[in-house]
C-alpha cells in the first residue's frame, strides 16, 4: 500500500527504525479506519468506497459528478436571480414606479 520495500518493512517491525506518522496514518486511513481532523469524524475510507457518517456509500463515479452538481447549482441561483430582477423591473413598469424610485431599487430610467 505505501510502495516500501521490504527492507524498510522489516526495519520497522524489527524496531530499529520508527514507523513515520505519515505512513502511520495513511495505513490507518487505508484499511478503514476514520480520517484524521475533526471535520472528517465519522467518514472512512473501505475498499473503492468513501462512507458517510450516515452510512452513505460514495464510488469514485459518484463523486465525479459532484463538483458537475455544483457548478448546476450555482448556475441556477444565478439565473434564478436574474429571473427575479427582470421580474421587479416589470412590476415596476406596471404600476408606473417613478424615475426616483427607479434609482433606489436599483433600475435603469
Amino acid at each position: 500500500m505505501l510502495h516500501v520495500t521490504v527492507r524498510t518493512l522489516q526495519n520497522w517491525e524489527s524496531g530499529k527504525i520508527r514507523v513515520p506518522y505519515s505512513a502511520f496514518r495513511l495505513l490507518r486511513i487505508c484499511t478503514g479506519y476514520e480520517f484524521p481532523g475533526s471535520a472528517w469524524k465519522g467518514w472512512k475510507l473501505s475498499g473503492d468506497a468513501l462512507w458517510s457518517p450516515e452510512g452513505k456509500k460514495f464510488t469514485a463515479a459518484d463523486l465525479g459528478y459532484l463538483s458537475l452538481t455544483f457548478a448546476m447549482a450555482r448556475q441556477w441561483r444565478l439565473e434564478s436571480v436574474k429571473r427575479q430582477e427582470v421580474r421587479q423591473a416589470h412590476a415596476a413598469q406596471r404600476w408606473g414606479v417613478s424615475p426616483s424610485l427607479r434609482l433606489v431599487l436599483g433600475e435603469k430610467s
